[in-house]
């Protein structure tokens, strides 16, 4: 044991069950502030099958990271689904209202 409470491991690295909880916890999170900040509609039906890109970057944490390459890309994956989950609804709506305009015309 060190000196703090966490147990040491082998390879000499901190844990990373605490940083996939994080995400995990993140990530249902940043769906809702998303959609509770957004001005268009709530994410219903097909809208919601968009929500499974962020929350799959987000699950890809749950691999343990073997190298410190892998650990930084798996932080960079998961923070990249928590911001998709997040500004998803905004991008959605300015989408859709960039496709009205264009489909009105002159």
């Amino acid at each position: 044991m060190t000196s703090n409470s966490m147990p040491a491991h082998p390879d000499g690295r901190r844990p990373w069950l605490p940083v996939v909880l994080l995400f995990t916890v993140l990530a249902p999170a940043a769906v809702w502030l998303g959609q509770a900040l957004s001005y268009g509609p709530g994410a219903r039906g097909p809208y919601a099958l968009f929500y499974v890109i962020p929350l799959a970057l987000v699950a890809t944490t749950w691999i343990p990271p073997r190298t410190d390459a892998q650990r930084r890309r798996r932080l960079a994956l998961g923070s990249a689904g928590c911001l998709m989950a997040l500004f998803y609804p905004n991008v959605l709506l300015v989408t859709w209202l960039v496709l009205w305009v264009i489909a009105a015309g002159p």
